[in-house]
């Protein structure tokens, strides 16, 4: 859904900046999971966290397209796919760490903090980034310094 809305629009800094809020409130909501935790409270969460994920993805994709060069396309989305796939392994060792040997409520809100700090970091970065600026501009074709 985000995708389809979202994905033709050119401009990052903005996806990059709710995707990370919406990370932030994933986050947030996760620490409040409990063992009585309602179904309608969980399927909230998960369509939180399509938000961000979309929106972080279309965003990334968006860069690829806009400021690859044409020439190494092939390269540079082989360089996308592979870190894309080290973030994969660093979210399922951290699940791992956090879990341990069992799945319950302590782990998941360890797991949450440590989601948490990294979507602040993340939000952090994506806001100081002054380039995202000018790429928006480029991307748009808006002039401008």
């Amino acid at each position: 859904m985000v995708a389809s809305l979202f994905g033709r629009k050119p401009e990052i800094r903005w996806k990059l900046i709710v995707g990370a809020a919406g990370q932030i409130v994933m986050a947030v909501l996760l620490l409040l999971v409990g063992a009585e935790a309602a179904i309608w409270f969980l399927v909230l969460i998960a369509i939180v966290t399509g938000i961000p994920q979309g929106l972080v993805n279309l965003a990334i994709q968006n860069t690829l397209y806009h400021q690859a060069d044409p020439t190494r396309m092939g390269a540079t989305s082989g360089l996308l796919r592979t870190f894309m796939y080290l973030g994969a392994m660093l979210a399922s060792a951290a699940t791992g760490a956090f879990f341990h040997t069992t799945a319950d409520t302590g782990g998941l809100h360890d797991l949450a903090w440590f989601m948490l700090g990294a979507g602040a970091l993340f939000l952090v970065i994506t806001l100081v980034d002054r380039s995202l600026r000018r790429v928006d501009r480029l991307a748009t074709g808006v002039a401008g310094h």
